[in-house]
């Protein structure tokens, strides 16, 4: 049944988006979200455009206690001052630890695209450049109150320097939920421009490893994008990707070894991005989705353990009353009285884009 939807967090001021939320040991949550400039608010209407790069984009996060009231006022997270910062990923360690996956975009005037050669993972944005900087972790030891400073994943092997010899391909960009296995290795999933990725760390997050790609099309053809992990209690781990140039499908691959060797990709008739799978007390999986095409909206599916009923299972829609396409990028965490929240961002009929979330329950 789908309860109630709040706004976390809305100021017109400012283009909020990409969120993430986890539970902390006081029973409260922790909601991580980038929040950028929107220069609309300047003029007398809005259209519908709002563009994802800005040079001054930041993360943020947003305390709820366990009544899903605000503790304070936001808090800025730890920043790189040459870069700036996009989607939020969070993951609750065992040990209390949280940590915080995002990537950045180093802005510059365009001049120097022709200087430095940069790769085409650069883009072009209001007149300005923007090299695509690097995946990076921070890490809270104190429930997200103080964050160590980013610190850059390592260079995907086989790509090109973003600028040669200045700037390596560092980690790919992460957006999607990590996993944490029995054995306590991190297991954190990135996608670089058509491929996808699988990174480890097996010291609590502070150094990590490549372990090798996870989707590729030999056609070229089909992009792998924002995937998110999920681990079975069979010790299978699949990655749910957006897709691009596939019908904006959702596409799958498996491992049984932690990401040694992974199966052939694999589309499935399921429609939205990007995707996120929570692992529910009663060991289903929720899996939710934003879905931009009319009417535009979040949805949801609840599968077996295994993921094994991923088409059958029936299409729950969470809402269908968002006023754009720019909207989406759930993320599920469960409360303690077992009711879901699902955190997103949402296109207001106003046109300003907030952060909101939504209560399920799934009895």
């Amino acid at each position: 049944m789908i309860g109630e939807h709040r706004v976390l967090y809305r100021d017109p001021r400012f283009y909020a988006a990409f969120p993430a939320v986890t539970r902390l040991a006081d029973g409260g949550l922790l909601v991580a979200f980038r929040r950028a400039r929107d220069p609309r608010c300047l003029l007398a209407g809005r259209d519908e455009r709002v563009d994802h790069l800005d040079p001054r984009s930041h993360l943020l996060t947003l305390r709820l206690d366990a009544g899903l009231e605000p503790i304070g006022a936001v808090r800025s997270v730890s920043l790189d001052p040459q870069a700036a910062d996009q989607d939020a990923s969070l993951l609750t360690l065992a040990n209390g630890d949280i940590l915080l996956a995002s990537f950045a975009y180093y802005p510059c005037p365009p001049e120097i695209d022709r200087q430095a050669k940069a790769t085409p993972e650069a883009a072009h944005s209001g007149g300005s450049l923007f090299l695509f900087w690097g995946g990076n972790v921070r890490l809270s030891r104190d429930g997200g109150q103080r964050w160590s400073a980013p610190r850059y994943l390592p260079a995907l092997p086989g790509l090109p320097d973003i600028v040669p010899r200045r700037r390596a391909h560092l980690g790919g960009a992460p957006r999607g939920r990590l996993v944490e296995t029995p054995a306590g290795e991190i297991l954190m999933a990135t996608y670089s421009g058509p491929v996808s990725h699988l990174l480890a760390s097996d010291d609590g997050g502070r150094r990590w490893t490549v372990r090798g790609e996870i989707a590729r099309d030999p056609a070229g053809k089909i992009a792998f994008e924002e995937p998110a992990l999920y681990r079975s209690p069979a010790g299978r781990l699949i990655a749910f990707h957006r897709t691009a140039h596939a019908g904006d499908r959702l596409a799958t691959a498996t491992s049984r070894d932690d990401g040694a060797h992974w199966s052939a990709w694999r589309l499935h008739d399921v429609i939205g991005h990007p995707f996120d799978a929570l692992t529910l007390a009663d060991g289903r999986l929720l899996l939710t989705y934003g879905y931009r095409h009319p009417p535009y909206g979040l949805r949801a599916r609840v599968l077996d353990a295994e993921a094994e009923t991923l088409e059958e299972a029936p299409e729950i829609i969470i809402r269908d009353d968002g006023s754009s396409a720019d909207l989406g990028y759930p993320w599920a965490c469960q409360m303690a009285d077992g009711r879901v929240l699902v955190v997103y961002y949402f296109s207001a009929p106003d046109g300003v884009r907030q952060i909101e979330a939504s209560l399920i329950d799934l009895t």
